[in-house]
């Protein structure tokens, strides 16, 4: 094989492992708060009802204390406090550090992307 062949090759392989594969998974819940992340990206509290074991808990700006809570990112509207939602969402702990200006590190709750958004 030349050289020209072993780069593409090698390029393609990279290329292939660089993608995100992540399985996402079903969810009903309550937004309680939310969080700034860019200028075109807010980041939902969302108390789960299910699962109901995969949140931790999360302080609101009005002092409020709410158990089993994912912060959720990428929902394509705007969402109202007290909404209930459900749909699919995946796991991302990094997803603050790596797509928001601001980062929030006086938490311990679970991070997740939105794949599919219901309003309920």
């Amino acid at each position: 094989m030349n050289i020209t062949k072993k780069i593409i090759a090698a390029a393609a392989v990279l290329l292939l492992a660089a993608c995100s594969h992540y399985e996402d998974f079903e969810f009903t819940g309550k937004v309680v708060d939310y969080e700034q992340c860019t200028s075109g990206n807010i980041g939902y509290a969302v108390s789960l009802t299910s699962p109901d074991t995969i949140g931790g808990e999360y302080v609101t700006r009005e002092r409020e204390t709410y158990q089993n809570v994912v912060v959720i990112y990428g929902a394509d509207r705007m969402l109202q406090a007290n909404s209930n939602i459900s749909g699919r969402i995946y796991l991302d702990p990094n997803f603050s550090k790596t797509e928001c200006n601001i980062h929030y590190t006086d938490r311990d709750v679970p991070e997740a992307v939105f794949t599919k958004l219901k309003v309920d």
